[in-house]
């Protein structure tokens, strides 16, 4: 009876080995669909405790990966029926995709047998980019969530928090002065306040009567006319 190969664990900078496999929440899944829409973080999981925890981490910061153009795809060797319980407990919303007859696990050289649990994939974590090859890889072992987010952020440059802190600042007022005061200070045209006919009279008096009052004539008489009886 001929022995199935297990391939090698693809390496940084190689080509990611396709797979198209069924998806627990329904249909089919091929990497190439999704790789051609932006970088897609791939992880195998078994069904330990702490992969449960490891995917619960994933599932509260699905929505960053997503922000940031990347995919989130979880692969499990094991039947649609354990599948679909992994999606339930873990609150995943991305595809998890059942390896059933173990042939991606194979392929990514992941397949390994325990007493407990028989053929199961080791944990193992890949970024695939658009060109699908083989960005960053974590076999053995799960990396932090942050640092996969990091990782995919410096591939696509999303999202950019700095330039819409940015935008969100230009559209704020200026500190200390609010609508209704750049509104006055609009209407003020060269300087000049709008005023009403009634102010600008009381206004042009008032001029009068301090022109007046410097000259010494009280009656507003013109600078230099003698007075009576002079």
């Amino acid at each position: 009876m001929a022995r199935t190969k297990v391939a090698s664990v693809p390496e940084v900078g190689g080509e990611a080995p396709e797979f198209h496999l069924p998806s627990a929440q329904g249909g089919q899944l091929r990497l190439s669909m999704r790789t051609a829409r932006g970088p897609v973080v791939v992880v195998f999981y078994g069904p330990s405790e702490e992969d449960v925890a490891y995917f619960k981490e994933l599932a509260a910061r699905e929505d960053e990966l997503n922000l940031a153009a990347a995919s989130l795809v979880g692969i499990g060797r094991g039947e649609p029926g354990a599948a679909r319980d992994f999606v339930r407990e873990t609150g995943i919303k991305s595809y998890v995709l059942y390896d059933y007859a173990g042939v991606a696990t194979r392929e990514y050289g992941l397949l390994e047998k325990s007493k407990e649990h028989g053929e199961q994939a080791r944990p193992a974590t890949f970024i695939v980019d658009s060109d699908h090859k083989v960005v960053h890889a974590w076999v053995g072992e799960r990396p932090k969530v942050e640092e996969i987010l990091a990782k995919v952020s410096e591939i696509t440059g999303l999202p950019k928090p700095a330039e819409e802190e940015a935008e969100k600042g230009a559209e704020k007022p200026e500190k200390g002065k609010t609508a209704d005061s750049k509104a006055g200070e609009a209407g003020k045209a060269g300087g000049r306040e709008k005023l009403s006919p009634e102010e600008r009279e009381r206004r042009r008096e008032e001029r009068r009567a301090a022109r007046a009052k410097e000259s010494g004539d009280a009656e507003g008489k013109p600078e230099g006319e003698p007075a009576k009886g002079e």
